[in-house]
Protein backbone atom coordinates (compact mmCIF):
# COMPACT_ATOMS: atom_id res chain seq x y z
CA UNK A 1 0.00 0.00 0.00
CA UNK A 2 1.25 3.46 -0.86
CA UNK A 3 2.47 5.54 2.08
CA UNK A 4 0.40 8.65 2.97
CA UNK A 5 1.71 11.92 4.41
CA UNK A 6 0.01 15.03 5.77
CA UNK A 7 0.46 18.13 3.69
CA UNK A 8 0.81 21.71 4.97
CA UNK A 9 -2.81 22.29 3.98
CA UNK A 10 -3.94 19.52 6.33
CA UNK A 11 -4.76 17.11 3.51
CA UNK A 12 -3.28 13.62 3.07
CA UNK A 13 -1.31 12.75 -0.05
CA UNK A 14 -0.01 9.43 -1.42
CA UNK A 15 3.76 9.17 -1.76
CA UNK A 16 4.77 7.73 -5.14
CA UNK A 17 7.46 5.03 -5.29
CA UNK A 18 10.85 6.18 -6.58
CA UNK A 19 11.18 5.19 -10.28
CA UNK A 20 14.06 2.83 -9.39
CA UNK A 21 11.69 0.80 -7.20
CA UNK A 22 9.11 0.30 -9.94
CA UNK A 23 8.84 -3.03 -11.85
CA UNK A 24 8.78 -1.39 -15.28
CA UNK A 25 12.13 0.27 -14.58
CA UNK A 26 13.90 -3.03 -13.90
CA UNK A 27 12.30 -4.68 -16.92
CA UNK A 28 13.66 -1.80 -19.00
CA UNK A 29 17.10 -2.22 -17.44
CA UNK A 30 17.14 -5.93 -18.26
CA UNK A 31 16.14 -5.25 -21.87
CA UNK A 32 18.77 -2.54 -22.32
CA UNK A 33 21.53 -4.64 -20.75
CA UNK A 34 20.60 -7.57 -22.95
CA UNK A 35 20.68 -5.33 -26.03
CA UNK A 36 24.07 -3.90 -25.10
CA UNK A 37 25.42 -7.36 -24.39
CA UNK A 38 24.20 -8.57 -27.74
CA UNK A 39 25.79 -5.61 -29.47
CA UNK A 40 29.12 -6.26 -27.79
CA UNK A 41 28.97 -9.92 -28.73
CA UNK A 42 28.20 -9.05 -32.34
CA UNK A 43 31.04 -6.55 -32.41
CA UNK A 44 33.40 -9.13 -30.95
CA UNK A 45 32.16 -11.69 -33.46
CA UNK A 46 32.54 -9.21 -36.30
CA UNK A 47 36.07 -8.43 -35.18
CA UNK A 48 36.84 -12.12 -34.95
CA UNK A 49 35.39 -12.77 -38.40
CA UNK A 50 37.39 -9.85 -39.79
CA UNK A 51 40.55 -11.36 -38.34
CA UNK A 52 39.66 -14.76 -39.76
CA UNK A 53 38.96 -13.25 -43.20
CA UNK A 54 42.33 -11.49 -43.11
CA UNK A 55 44.00 -14.78 -42.24
CA UNK A 56 42.13 -16.54 -45.05
CA UNK A 57 43.09 -13.77 -47.45
CA UNK A 58 46.74 -14.22 -46.55
CA UNK A 59 46.40 -17.95 -46.99
CA UNK A 60 44.77 -17.45 -50.39
CA UNK A 61 47.62 -15.21 -51.51
CA UNK A 62 50.21 -17.68 -50.36
CA UNK A 63 48.49 -20.45 -52.30
CA UNK A 64 47.92 -18.48 -55.50
CA UNK A 65 50.22 -20.81 -57.38
CA UNK A 66 48.22 -23.93 -56.58
CA UNK A 67 46.40 -25.86 -59.30
CA UNK A 68 43.04 -24.75 -60.67
CA UNK A 69 41.38 -27.65 -58.92
CA UNK A 70 42.77 -26.52 -55.56
CA UNK A 71 41.75 -22.92 -56.26
CA UNK A 72 38.11 -23.90 -55.86
CA UNK A 73 37.08 -23.23 -59.47
CA UNK A 74 34.53 -25.64 -60.90
CA UNK A 75 35.82 -26.99 -64.22
CA UNK A 76 33.83 -28.31 -67.18
CA UNK A 77 34.97 -31.81 -66.24
CA UNK A 78 33.69 -31.28 -62.68
CA UNK A 79 30.31 -30.23 -64.03
CA UNK A 80 30.13 -33.18 -66.43
CA UNK A 81 30.87 -35.58 -63.55
CA UNK A 82 27.80 -34.51 -61.52
CA UNK A 83 25.54 -37.58 -61.46
CA UNK A 84 21.78 -37.21 -61.75
CA UNK A 85 18.99 -39.33 -60.30
CA UNK A 86 15.39 -39.58 -61.52
CA UNK A 87 13.09 -36.90 -60.08
CA UNK A 88 10.22 -39.41 -60.00
CA UNK A 89 12.35 -41.67 -57.78
CA UNK A 90 13.31 -38.92 -55.33
CA UNK A 91 16.56 -38.37 -57.21
CA UNK A 92 18.01 -41.65 -55.92
CA UNK A 93 21.46 -42.23 -57.39
CA UNK A 94 22.04 -38.53 -57.99
CA UNK A 95 24.89 -36.54 -56.45
CA UNK A 96 24.35 -35.57 -52.82
CA UNK A 97 24.05 -31.89 -51.97
CA UNK A 98 26.46 -32.23 -49.04
CA UNK A 99 29.03 -33.95 -51.26
CA UNK A 100 28.89 -31.17 -53.86
CA UNK A 101 29.26 -28.56 -51.13
CA UNK A 102 32.36 -30.37 -49.92
CA UNK A 103 33.71 -30.51 -53.48
CA UNK A 104 32.75 -27.06 -54.80
CA UNK A 105 32.42 -25.04 -51.59
CA UNK A 106 29.36 -23.26 -50.28
CA UNK A 107 26.93 -22.14 -53.01
CA UNK A 108 26.35 -18.46 -53.73
CA UNK A 109 22.58 -18.80 -53.57
CA UNK A 110 19.79 -21.29 -52.90
CA UNK A 111 16.03 -21.35 -53.37
CA UNK A 112 13.24 -23.85 -52.80
CA UNK A 113 9.83 -24.54 -54.33
CA UNK A 114 7.10 -27.17 -54.08
CA UNK A 115 5.11 -28.39 -57.09
CA UNK A 116 2.45 -31.09 -56.84
CA UNK A 117 3.76 -31.99 -53.42
CA UNK A 118 7.35 -32.41 -54.62
CA UNK A 119 9.86 -30.08 -52.96
CA UNK A 120 12.93 -29.10 -54.98
CA UNK A 121 15.98 -27.01 -54.09
CA UNK A 122 17.85 -24.90 -56.63
CA UNK A 123 21.51 -24.39 -55.71
CA UNK A 124 23.86 -22.04 -57.59
CA UNK A 125 27.66 -21.84 -57.62
CA UNK A 126 29.47 -18.92 -59.29
CA UNK A 127 33.08 -20.04 -58.72
CA UNK A 128 33.15 -21.49 -62.23
CA UNK A 129 35.89 -21.54 -64.86
CA UNK A 130 34.82 -20.38 -68.28
CA UNK A 131 34.41 -16.65 -68.21
CA UNK A 132 32.70 -13.89 -66.25
CA UNK A 133 29.11 -14.76 -65.37
CA UNK A 134 29.52 -18.52 -65.65
CA UNK A 135 27.30 -20.44 -63.21
CA UNK A 136 26.63 -24.03 -62.23
CA UNK A 137 23.04 -24.60 -61.10
CA UNK A 138 21.91 -27.94 -59.70
CA UNK A 139 18.37 -28.95 -58.72
CA UNK A 140 17.85 -31.36 -55.83
CA UNK A 141 14.99 -33.31 -54.32
CA UNK A 142 15.50 -35.03 -50.97
CA UNK A 143 19.14 -33.89 -51.21
CA UNK A 144 19.71 -35.77 -54.49
CA UNK A 145 20.54 -34.07 -57.82
CA UNK A 146 18.10 -34.61 -60.71
CA UNK A 147 18.95 -31.65 -62.95
CA UNK A 148 22.06 -29.57 -63.73
CA UNK A 149 22.75 -26.39 -65.70
CA UNK A 150 25.92 -24.75 -66.95
CA UNK A 151 25.32 -21.15 -67.98
CA UNK A 152 27.50 -18.29 -69.19
CA UNK A 153 30.30 -20.63 -70.25
CA UNK A 154 32.33 -19.21 -73.14
CA UNK A 155 34.34 -21.43 -75.47
CA UNK A 156 36.92 -20.43 -78.06
CA UNK A 157 35.33 -22.22 -81.00
CA UNK A 158 37.46 -22.33 -84.12
CA UNK A 159 34.76 -23.05 -86.70
CA UNK A 160 31.86 -20.77 -87.56
CA UNK A 161 28.52 -22.56 -87.42
CA UNK A 162 26.28 -21.14 -90.16
CA UNK A 163 22.53 -21.09 -90.72
CA UNK A 164 23.03 -23.65 -93.50
CA UNK A 165 24.79 -25.91 -90.98
CA UNK A 166 21.93 -25.42 -88.55
CA UNK A 167 19.31 -26.28 -91.17
CA UNK A 168 21.17 -29.50 -91.90
CA UNK A 169 20.97 -30.78 -88.31
CA UNK A 170 19.04 -34.05 -88.43
CA UNK A 171 16.68 -35.45 -85.80
CA UNK A 172 18.04 -38.64 -84.30
CA UNK A 173 21.69 -37.49 -84.38
CA UNK A 174 23.45 -38.80 -81.29
CA UNK A 175 24.68 -36.20 -78.79
CA UNK A 176 28.23 -37.61 -78.85
CA UNK A 177 28.35 -37.40 -82.65
CA UNK A 178 26.94 -33.86 -82.64
CA UNK A 179 29.47 -32.52 -80.12
CA UNK A 180 32.29 -34.38 -81.85
CA UNK A 181 31.58 -32.34 -84.98
CA UNK A 182 30.45 -28.99 -83.56
CA UNK A 183 32.12 -28.95 -80.16
CA UNK A 184 30.77 -28.66 -76.63
CA UNK A 185 27.90 -26.20 -76.03
CA UNK A 186 28.26 -22.92 -74.15
CA UNK A 187 25.02 -23.57 -72.27
CA UNK A 188 23.95 -26.99 -71.07
CA UNK A 189 20.88 -28.24 -69.21
CA UNK A 190 20.32 -31.88 -68.36
CA UNK A 191 17.53 -33.48 -66.35
CA UNK A 192 16.29 -36.98 -65.64
CA UNK A 193 12.54 -37.26 -65.15
CA UNK A 194 10.39 -40.37 -65.45
CA UNK A 195 13.20 -42.37 -66.99
CA UNK A 196 13.72 -39.82 -69.75
CA UNK A 197 16.99 -37.93 -70.12
CA UNK A 198 16.48 -34.43 -71.53
CA UNK A 199 19.32 -32.20 -72.69
CA UNK A 200 19.17 -28.65 -74.04
CA UNK A 201 22.51 -27.55 -75.49
CA UNK A 202 22.99 -23.87 -76.34
CA UNK A 203 25.64 -22.42 -78.66
CA UNK A 204 26.57 -18.73 -78.46
CA UNK A 205 30.25 -18.75 -79.51
CA UNK A 206 31.44 -19.46 -83.04
CA UNK A 207 27.96 -18.82 -84.44
CA UNK A 208 27.75 -16.88 -87.71
CA UNK A 209 25.16 -14.10 -87.74
CA UNK A 210 24.17 -10.79 -86.22
CA UNK A 211 25.20 -9.72 -82.74
CA UNK A 212 23.72 -12.17 -80.23
CA UNK A 213 23.17 -14.94 -82.77
CA UNK A 214 22.76 -18.35 -81.14
CA UNK A 215 21.00 -21.69 -81.40
CA UNK A 216 19.71 -24.43 -79.12
CA UNK A 217 19.47 -28.14 -79.84
CA UNK A 218 17.38 -30.52 -77.76
CA UNK A 219 18.24 -34.16 -77.16
CA UNK A 220 15.90 -36.80 -75.76
CA UNK A 221 17.71 -39.89 -74.48
CA UNK A 222 20.82 -38.66 -76.32
CA UNK A 223 19.09 -38.31 -79.72
CA UNK A 224 18.48 -34.89 -81.33
CA UNK A 225 14.75 -34.11 -81.13
CA UNK A 226 14.46 -30.35 -81.69
CA UNK A 227 16.30 -27.14 -82.59
CA UNK A 228 15.81 -23.36 -82.51
CA UNK A 229 17.99 -20.46 -83.71
CA UNK A 230 18.13 -16.69 -83.51
CA UNK A 231 19.80 -14.18 -85.89
CA UNK A 232 21.97 -16.76 -87.63
CA UNK A 233 23.28 -16.30 -91.18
Amino acid sequence: MAKKVMGADGKQYKVKKPFYKRVWFWILVIVVVAAIGGGLNNKSKSSSESTEKTAVSKTDKSSSNTSKKESGKITRADFDSIKLGDLMQNGNGGAKLDDLKAQFGNPSSTSSSTTNGVKTDLVTWTNVEGGWGANVIVSFTDGNAFSKNLTGFKLSRKQKITLADFNAFQDGTKYADFTSKWGQPDYYNESLIGGQKNVVAGYTSGVKGDLGSNFNVTFTNDALSGKTQSNMK
